[in-house]
């Protein structure tokens, strides 16, 4: 038995680091600047998540302990549903793509049904009858747009200079996505999927003049969307110089509470647990602004952590999309890059006050069924990917694991 791990083992390519002459990148190096960071945050979020859920739950008369078994179950699935994601083959997340984006939009619609829920002034969620949560499916559209683009470049073999078969291919598809998020006023959840779609198409080499024409498309749309809500335009002009109102402590703001908390957690922190402002001072302590109380419990150490294993896991993801031998894979891993990436700048960007406060989630750290799930399953698939392009695809494979031995 022992002599057989160490033969598997041994099949897992090595990690190579590069040297200071110019050469290929390492694809195994590739797939563990994902893999690490990917880990890191996810074990982040789950001691974050119980310190920052716990005060909210004990106020509402629940066992804390209990509250957070549910979570922790769900960031279960979610982990078992990276690992199942990341062990299977490319070919066949290319044939469920078109599938997957038509049921991923199908769900979306449905919030606007009698199913779908309001909170905080979005309609983003849906009712599944029997089932006691809440399910927020435009987070399942990201992964079923990352895939549906990635999918359609390669199936239509169309010309990725010809403006009129890409907007017919995939401009229809990306519009009738933010339309109906946007039909639920999720401006923050639109703008990371328009980020999606922008990468997928950076990754999938479409003319660069064409992004500029998007730019001036998207502008004035976003500037109106946000004219046309109170509460949208008075969170955007709070972080514009000479707009800003200074704090009223008889009076604080969300913001001024996530800037105490950064502030009394100093370079060290208070330490695990000991946040004052997740004391029901600060809202959503243990969602959108969960880097807040990150930052008051574990200090600046513990947020450049987060910044440079973010940062980390976005230079992985890059490299992935850069040097991936497969079309799709490279298109697809383009997508989850941006929508990574952008959705922690929004998200940690408004807690430090130079961004609007927005409501999108932390990737992999905030309180989240949804979106937890649907970022564990896109990063497993783009594993997936990086398993492939490595050489590590059969290495602690299911079949590899489970391989009985034959009767003689």
């Amino acid at each position: 038995m022992i002599e057989k791990l160490k033969e598997r083992l041994a099949r897992i390519p090595k990690l190579q680091f590069e040297t200071g002459q110019r050469s290929e990148q390492s694809p195994v190096t590739t797939y563990y600047l994902i893999l690490v960071p990917v880990i890191t945050l996810i074990v982040l979020g789950f001691v974050m998540v119980f310190s920052a859920s716990t005060v909210r739950v004990i106020s509402q008369g629940e066992n804390p302990y209990s509250a957070y078994a549910r979570n922790l179950a769900i960031m279960a699935f979610g982990v078992l549903a990276m690992v199942i994601a990341m062990r299977m083959p490319i070919k066949f997340w290319y044939r469920i793509s078109f599938i997957a984006f038509i049921a991923t939009l199908f769900l979306q619609a449905l919030v606007l049904t009698p199913l779908g829920v309001a909170s905080g002034g979005n309609t983003n969620w849906i009712m599944i009858p029997g089932v006691s949560f809440l399910l927020q499916p435009s987070e399942l559209l990201k992964v079923g747009l990352a895939m549906y683009i990635g999918w359609v470049f390669v199936q239509s073999k169309m010309d990725r200079t010809n403006l009129k078969h890409v907007a017919i291919n995939v401009g229809i598809p990306v519009v009738l996505s933010l339309g109906l998020i946007l039909a639920g006023h999720d401006l923050g959840t639109a703008m990371v999927v328009a980020a999606l779609a922008a990468g997928a198409l950076a990754a999938a080499k479409i003319p660069g003049k064409w992004f500029a024409y998007g730019v001036l498309i998207m502008a004035p749309l976003g500037a109106f969307a946000v004219s046309m809500n109170e509460s949208r335009k008075a969170r955007v002009l709070a972080v514009i110089p000479g707009f800003r109102t200074p704090p009223d402590p008889s009076a604080p703001k969300q913001i001024d509470h996530a800037m105490w908390a950064l502030g009394s957690g100093g370079l060290t922190g208070v330490g695990p647990g000991a946040s004052k402002e997740k004391w029901n001072y600060l809202a959503e302590a243990h969602t959108d602004f969960i880097f807040a109380i990150l930052g008051e419990e574990l200090g600046l150490i513990g947020t450049m952590i987060v910044v440079v294993t973010f940062g980390v896991l976005i230079y992985g993801l890059t490299r992935l999309t850069l040097n991936h031998s497969d079309d799709y894979a490279r298109i697809v891993t383009g997508g989850v890059t941006l929508w990574i990436a952008v959705q922690a700048i929004i998200n940690m960007g408004a807690v430090v006050a130079v961004l609007p406060v927005i409501g999108v989630p932390l990737p992999l750290i905030s309180t989240g069924g949804s979106a937890f799930v649907a970022t564990c399953g896109a990063l497993g698939i783009v594993l997936s990917f990086a398993r492939k392009d490595s050489g590590m695809e059969k290495a602690f494979g299911v079949r590899t694991l489970f391989r009985f031995p034959k009767r003689k």
